[in-house]
């Protein structure tokens, strides 16, 4: 990507497609990097990554060879029952990819606890050497940046950040104009873009959750007010792709191709600062980063 903010394609946009292959299609479509989806058990949406995998070696191996970063990794829920032992596999995942990311969510209507336990897994994160961050959804228990923040303050997990993504900040009724404070504190290091067909609130949870999982739209091809959401998080805000769609099944090389050319698009008609340097917010390159996973 020509833009100065990192752009990288997230796994749900082809979750079907292994990262090896997946890391392909990204780097086909002009991606600097991508998201991986870790799953710790069968069945679960997401990869098995663990240690001593082939599936983990020939994932490095797949960023050697395309140059291709990895910014997050996904995803924790943290639910009633959660403990350390639920985080392990994503944690290492992430620290053997050389993630900058960690995405988790709340499924705990229990305040403190959820609390306590975004804390928790905040800190394991950072020894692994990845930042969490929490991801607002209208349907789960944190539904929107403000709830996001205060959860996060009265938690005291002053690492982690808050994941933007474009379609569930609609659905919760965002506005760019509110977005100051948080930008202003550096509480959003990235955000996931896509658009959709309509703006604003959901009609109900179900709705939302049904358009989340497999039906967004291409930057650019809908209505959300992303250049201007662009232009306020600012160029130092790395960019995640997450356009999950039948499109992305049927033809995912196709679809990351397509994705790649409608994010440039719209990326190049955001104002960036003249003083900002081309390549300020690159990552290293793959295998020029030290392992991350703890000794």
């Amino acid at each position: 990507m020509t833009s100065t903010r990192l752009v990288s394609l997230a796994s749900l946009s082809a979750l079907a497609v292994p990262p090896p292959r997946f890391i392909e299609y990204a780097a086909a479509g002009g991606f600097d990097a991508v998201g991986v989806r870790v799953s710790d058990r069968p069945g679960e949406r997401g990869h098995q990554l663990a240690e001593g995998s082939r599936l983990l070696a020939d994932t490095l191996l797949a960023l050697d060879d395309h140059g291709l970063a990895v910014l997050d990794v996904e995803v924790v829920k943290i639910h009633p029952g959660s403990s350390r032992a639920d985080w392990e596999s994503v944690l290492f995942a992430g620290a053997a990819l050389g993630a900058r990311h960690l995405i988790a969510t709340v499924l705990d209507d229990d305040r403190r606890r959820a609390g306590d336990n975004l804390a928790a897994l905040t800190e394991a994160a950072a020894q692994y050497g990845v930042q969490c961050c929490l991801e607002p959804m209208v349907f789960t228990a944190v539904r929107d940046l403000g709830a996001g923040r205060m959860l996060l303050d009265e938690s005291e997990a002053i690492e982690a950040g808050l994941l933007l993504d474009t379609l569930h900040w609609s659905r919760a009724g965002g506005t760019v104009d509110g977005l100051d404070a948080e930008v202003a504190r550096g509480r959003i290091p990235y955000w996931q873009l896509c658009d959709a067909r309509m703006a604003g609130p959901a009609r109900d949870d179900t709705a939302a959750m049904t358009e989340a999982r497999g039906n967004r739209l291409p930057p650019g091809a809908g209505v959300l007010p992303l250049r201007r959401l662009a232009d306020a998080l600012g160029p130092s805000a790395s960019v995640s792709v997450e356009v999950p769609s039948a499109r992305g099944a049927a033809d995912p090389r196709r679809w990351a191709i397509e994705l790649g050319t409608a994010t440039r698009r719209l990326l190049a008609r955001v104002p960036v600062p003249p003083d900002e340097p081309a390549d300020a917010h690159r990552y290293p390159a793959p295998g020029q980063h030290d392992s991350k996973v703890p000794s």
